[in-house]
């Protein structure tokens, strides 16, 4: 079909704003489609938060996409949630939910990899006791908007306050890989762990790869998410310099199934995801 077509020959790329509506529509159901994310991926990143009702706290979602991490920020935390994203369909279809469903979340449209306390709506609430980012360094085309994503984290955040994030695991090896496939992710050009030099970019260290990720659901065409490559050790050494004071990774996930079967399906899984939760805590100052 027509629109089988052109979501097989289109890359989705925030910061090139390809995104439609249409597109963003199909973001946010694939984005939470796949059952390892579900079970597994986003219990884990939401018990990471450690959230109870707090009407004073403030929280920014970095990256939002569609608002499907923003909304449980909100309903768990009661206080006040922003959403920011790059792409105006994303923040359109994410104030779409909003209007359908109102839990007082408002959504800006600006560039992470620009400085944000340059944008008037969100310095007026900054200083942020959290701040999530579920998917935003992987945008990030070279190492300056890295930088710079990851210094809008601290500089938003007040002293004491904690960055939450999905990471991509770069320390994968690619047997690990294909076995993601079993959970529907499928990598072009992976069908056999001969094939080593599809992942040459993982010894890269300071420079991005550009690739792509084909999330199937046979009830719908496949998603395509283009992204940059960066090392984790890339990733916290900026961490560091900017001034955070503490990093940490958690490689394994829960799994939320009671199901000792589907407990044990989703064991690979959690033993090696694709994506690891972070946490970077800004000092506290003393005088």
């Amino acid at each position: 079909s027509t629109w089988d077509i052109f979501i097989r020959t289109r890359t989705f790329m925030a910061l090139e704003e390809y995104y439609d509506l249409e597109g963003a529509k199909l973001y946010d159901i694939q984005s939470v489609g796949l059952s390892c994310f579900q079970k597994c991926l986003f219990p884990s990143l939401r018990a990471s938060w450690k959230l109870t009702p707090n009407p004073t706290m403030k929280i920014a979602d970095l990256a939002c996409g569609t608002g499907n991490f923003t909304r449980p920020l909100k309903r768990l935390s009661g206080g006040t949630v922003i959403g920011v994203d790059l792409s105006g369909a994303m923040i359109e279809y994410a104030r779409k939910k909003e209007q359908e469903n109102p839990l007082g979340i408002t959504y800006i449209k600006a560039d992470c990899s620009k400085d944000l306390l340059q944008v008037p709506e969100i310095a007026a609430l900054a200083p942020f006791d959290m701040i999530n980012v579920a998917w935003l360094v992987e945008y990030a085309k070279d190492i300056t908007q890295l930088r710079q994503m990851i210094k809008n984290m601290y500089n938003l955040l007040r002293p004491g306050g904690v960055v939450y994030s999905l990471a991509e695991n770069t320390d994968m090896a690619l047997a690990d890989i294909v076995a993601l496939q079993r959970y529907g992710m499928l990598f072009p050009g992976v069908t056999d762990p001969a094939k080593e030099e599809v992942y040459d970019y993982k010894e890269k260290k300071d420079a991005a790869y550009s690739v792509a990720i084909y999330i199937e659901d046979p009830k719908l065409p496949p998603c395509v998410l283009g992204y940059y490559s960066w090392t984790m050790e890339t990733v916290e050494q900026i961490i560091r310099e900017v001034g955070f004071s503490k990093y940490e990774r958690q490689k394994k996930l829960m799994c939320a199934s009671e199901n000792e079967y589907e407990a044990e399906f989703y064991r690979t899984y959690t033993e090696c995801p694709d994506m690891i939760l972070t946490q970077a805590t800004k000092q506290l100052h003393f005088h």
